[in-house]
């Protein structure tokens, strides 16, 4: 384990375990850790000579399996009440069942190599940008038409879209950083397939309490073990 990887990790897990001790709500420490990641982030990729690919309008890897935490979702859900229309939210739900029915029909390996797209993507863009899962803001791409061809080819592993090795440490040890100061506190730490509780986090009427108490946020969602 690298030296800046320990830094990275050490120094958010402080910070976040600080805030969600002190804070009444979880998803205030979330959102100040996201501000967070974003500005370690922009700061390794400009002291990088490579540069990331990804610009607004590709949306190759919004195809991709994704899997996020219930503070995540719970989070998301806050941020579509407060900015999304009641329509637009049924029409967001009505494709995240449709995906649910297919992934529920698949095993976790063919679902890795099976293009969905995002049920939050709308005219190439992510609509909940700004409170994004981990998972989604931890990818970048240094290669752009690889990224393409892999879209194109999903059950093709081989094809490698690049990365910037010091920007996916920074990212991989802050996310871990946050996510393990979240867990020491007694609060759900699953891992959820994100279509299944992007579902069931407007379905299921007990979810904070839930996961508040350490329980299954969401008791019908796939779980990732």
């Amino acid at each position: 384990m690298s030296d800046i990887f320990q830094s990275a990790a050490l120094s958010e897990y402080q910070k976040s375990a600080s805030q969600i001790a002190t804070g009444k709500d979880s998803l205030v420490a979330l959102k100040k850790s996201y501000e967070r990641y974003d500005n370690l982030i922009a700061k390794a990729i400009n002291d990088s000579t490579t540069k990331p690919a990804c610009k607004a309008g590709c949306a190759f890897c919004c195809h991709y399996k994704v899997e996020a935490r219930a503070h995540e979702m719970l989070l998301i859900r806050d941020y579509m009440g407060k900015t999304f229309t009641a329509e637009k939210i049924e029409t967001v739900l009505a494709e995240a069942k449709a995906n649910a029915a297919i992934i529920r029909s698949i095993t976790p390996e063919q679902h890795l190599t099976t293009n969905l797209k995002c049920a939050l993507l709308q005219d190439n863009q992510c609509s909940i940008y700004p409170v994004r899962p981990f998972r989604c803001r931890n990818f970048h791409s240094t290669d752009a038409n690889a990224c393409e061809q892999s879209h194109n080819d999903p059950h093709n592993m081989e094809i490698a879209t690049g990365m910037i090795e010091d920007v996916a440490i920074y990212a991989d040890a802050h996310t871990q950083g946050f996510e393990a100061a979240a867990e020491q506190t007694g609060r759900d730490a699953r891992i959820y397939d994100f279509n299944t509780a992007l579902i069931e986090v407007f379905t299921e009427p007990n979810a904070l309490k839930r996961y508040k108490t350490g329980k299954k946020t969401f008791p019908n969602a796939i779980e990732v073990i």
